[in-house]
């Protein structure tokens, strides 16, 4: 179906939150269709360590659901994209330092980064999940007491099990595959990930079956940009509304995941 050049990094998901217009106040920087038209560019900050969602194929070039996603909003914005690669921890500060004029990578939309940054519409959507080999006895959060879950700093399943399993032991790492191979080699007895992750691993490492231990919700995930722009924000919007209508959202979800996109709450 694809070439992952490492695992599959997951869906991070949280009660969606309608956010149209953010905050008051506005930030310095804030920008409009027309400065990036005028630049003859748009800078979007995608992560090439999270396939499907962005990875890297094997000829060295960026690929997955966000890069195609980032690659049509161009398109209808009528410039080229320059992709500028982000991980979980820097995605929102890249934004606020001017690095980049969107960011596309998995971020998902909550109240507390809504504060930060000036989210659209969800464009995708994804269940996170407690991961874990068959073998492993979790069937509530109480069960978690005790164990070493490992999770990916910055990603909004690690506050998610803090909160509904205070005695689990969190083990935190930089990026997705570093998440799932402490759980592959034992150093873990569960992970905080997206619902895509366990049928990648079992091909990765059969024989362990790893499966879907509990569910940590399904998040709606959107673009972000700086607060104050309202004219890139209706731009942004307008696409993802046409994407959603005909079908280039679903047809891009279905080739780089292998399912459905899950459904999409309406701003």
């Amino acid at each position: 179906m694809m070439n992952r050049r490492s695992l599959l990094a997951p869906l991070a998901l949280a009660p969606f939150l309608p956010l149209a217009a953010g905050p008051a106040h506005a930030q310095s920087g804030a920008l409009t269709v027309a400065d990036i038209k005028r630049r003859g560019k748009i800078l979007i900050a995608m992560d090439t360590n999270n396939p499907p969602w962005g990875m890297l194929d094997t000829s060295m070039q960026p690929d997955g659901y966000d890069i195609a996603v980032g690659r049509m909003l161009a398109q209808d914005f009528g410039v080229p994209m320059e992709l500028v690669p982000v991980t979980s921890q820097n995605r929102i500060p890249f934004i606020l330092t001017g690095k980049a004029d969107l960011v596309m990578a998995t971020l998902t939309i909550t109240p507390q980064r809504a504060e930060q940054v000036l989210f659209s519409k969800p464009y995708c959507a994804q269940e996170s999940i407690i991961m874990a080999p068959r073998e492993t006895q979790i069937r509530s959060f109480e069960d978690l007491r005790g164990k070493r879950v490992s999770v990916v700093r910055g990603a909004i399943q690690d506050p998610i099990v803090v909160e509904r399993a205070p005695g689990a032991t969190m083990m935190r790492y930089d990026n997705d595959a570093s998440t799932i191979q402490a759980l592959m080699s034992r150093q873990v007895d569960a992970t905080a990930t997206g619902f895509l992750i366990p049928a990648q691993t079992n091909r990765l490492q059969p024989g362990r079956n790893y499966e879907k231990k509990l569910s940590l919700g399904t998040q709606m995930i959107g673009i972000a940009m700086r607060h104050g722009s309202d004219d890139l924000l209706r731009a942004v919007n307008g696409f993802i509304d046409k994407a959603k209508a005909d079908g280039r959202l679903a047809e891009a979800f279905k080739r780089y995941t292998g399912v459905d996109l899950l459904p999409l709450a309406d701003a």
